[in-house]
């Protein structure tokens, strides 16, 4: 390796803190849709893990990776009986599964209030193409084609009261289904009154990361080019924590987001 491709990481690096040109914008947010969008929903997704995921127009769209090393759960429920995550990946290799993720817990039942969301974990043997189906209280179905990785975070949104049902098939091979009840409160619709858009970008860095609020990761990556942008929604009126990254490169702040507003940082 030439010493210019050595010594350019720690240039750039030096170039970056020395500017120290980090520079937030904000303006209303039409809602729309977001180009070069790395969510899928109003709940922020962490992506982690590199698994190259479809490029063509006509592919399914890519869910984000789940950061296992940094969020491993401590206990697994199947029904109630409770065991060790270490014990559940030696019992279930191979197979494709479907989690509620609540914390340190992994659990296939749960209640969520009307409007509210409930995050879900995918696990599967090898990344590829599969279809997540939803079977609502009155019998209907929605089934949306996705790109999954071996380990994908997914937020499912309490729209209908009533119970829910969820599972995924990926090779041919069913998941165990996750089940929802949907109950009491004031229906929220899922627009952008209750969030706020975030777009991160560079003139000069390529491939960053994002870590919002020590928990949920976007890369550069994920929405099929390394152009230095990276767009997700938060929830609003509220404060949130975003870290950028890249080698030896760090930017961090907490701030608080409006709902309906777009946010744009510039480094």
């Amino acid at each position: 390796m030439s010493p210019w491709k050595m010594l350019f990481p720690l240039i750039l690096v030096l170039l970056l803190s020395a500017g120290a040109a980090e520079e937030w914008t904000e303006e209303e947010w039409t809602e729309g849709p977001i180009e070069g969008e790395a969510a899928v929903s109003g709940e922020i997704s962490y992506a982690y893990v590199s698994e190259e995921g479809p490029a063509s127009d006509s592919a399914p769209e890519a869910l984000m990776s789940y950061d296992l090393e940094h969020n491993q759960p401590q206990t697994v429920y199947f029904g109630t009986e409770e065991m060790s995550f270490t014990s559940y990946r030696t019992m279930i290799s191979g197979a494709n599964t479907l989690w509620v993720a609540d914390g340190g817990v992994w659990r296939q039942y749960t209640t969520c209030p009307l409007g509210g969301s409930v995050s879900l974990v995918a696990t599967t043997p090898y990344a590829g193409p599969g279809e997540l189906i939803e079977i609502y209280p009155r019998g209907s179905t929605d089934t949306k084609r996705y790109w999954f990785n071996t380990y994908s975070y997914l937020s499912f949104y309490g729209d209908t009261p009533g119970r829910h049902i969820l599972l995924f098939v990926k090779d041919n091979l069913p998941s165990n289904a996750v089940i929802i009840d949907v109950g009491g409160g004031g229906y929220i619709p899922p627009s952008s009154g209750g969030l706020a858009l975030i777009t991160v970008t560079s003139g000069m860095l390529r491939g960053f990361d994002v870590v919002v609020d020590d928990t949920y990761r976007y890369r550069d990556v994920d929405d099929g080019s390394i152009d230095g942008t990276i767009s997700f929604t938060v929830l609003g009126n509220m404060n949130h924590k975003i870290a950028v990254s890249k080698g030896g490169y760090r930017y961090i702040q907490t701030r608080y987001f409006v709902a309906g507003r777009s946010y744009t940082l510039r480094i």
